[in-house]
């Protein structure tokens, strides 16, 4: 089990705490809110409607997280989950920030826990996918030493997606 880590940032004059903390099944509506409150937002202009719809109105966004909490990390701020990452095995899954808390670090923190706990399970190598079109987070990866590898059609969605990969561990190291 992971600790809670907390970080604070300055927006304006006023100190925001953060905590960073495993995510807990009563997690679940909250996750499942923010994913919906924010989905079209982002991923609008970048998927066909007729791919995004199921996520949007239907039961896959609902069904996914109740399957996969156990694997995510929350971000929360007053007890509100305004960020959360996911990790399966090697892969980053998921890292998604509510529009309103980007640009405040909460992305890097969540990133940096998932690329330690996946280094601390023995890979040396992590992976994602992002999708092509997702030009804020296709820097935001960049930016963080990830490299891409290779442009794949993700069936599911509908959309070019970038794999990109990231060694994490240190040559010449042990």
């Amino acid at each position: 089990m992971r600790k809670s880590l907390t970080s604070k940032s300055m927006e304006g004059c006023a100190m925001i705490e953060y905590t960073f903390r495993d995510a807990a099944e009563e997690d679940v509506p909250k996750i499942i809110n923010l994913l919906n409150e924010t989905i079209e937002e982002v991923y609008g202009q970048i998927l066909p409607e007729d791919r995004l719809k199921p996520w949007a109105e239907g039961d896959q966004l609902s069904s996914d997280v109740n399957n996969s909490w156990q694997n995510m990390i929350v971000a929360e701020k007053a007890g509100e989950v305004v960020a959360v990452a996911a990790r399966f095995d090697n892969l980053v899954g998921l890292v998604w920030v509510h529009p309103a808390h980007q640009r405040e670090g909460i992305g890097s923190v969540l990133l940096d826990i998932v690329e330690m706990e996946i280094k601390k399970s023995g890979y040396g190598m992590a992976k994602l996918a992002c999708f092509s079109d997702n030009d804020r987070a296709m820097r935001f990866y960049l930016d963080k030493g990830w490299k891409l590898l290779s442009e794949e059609i993700n069936e599911e969605a509908g959309a070019s997606e970038m794999v990109m990969t990231k060694t994490l561990t240190k040559k010449g190291r042990c």
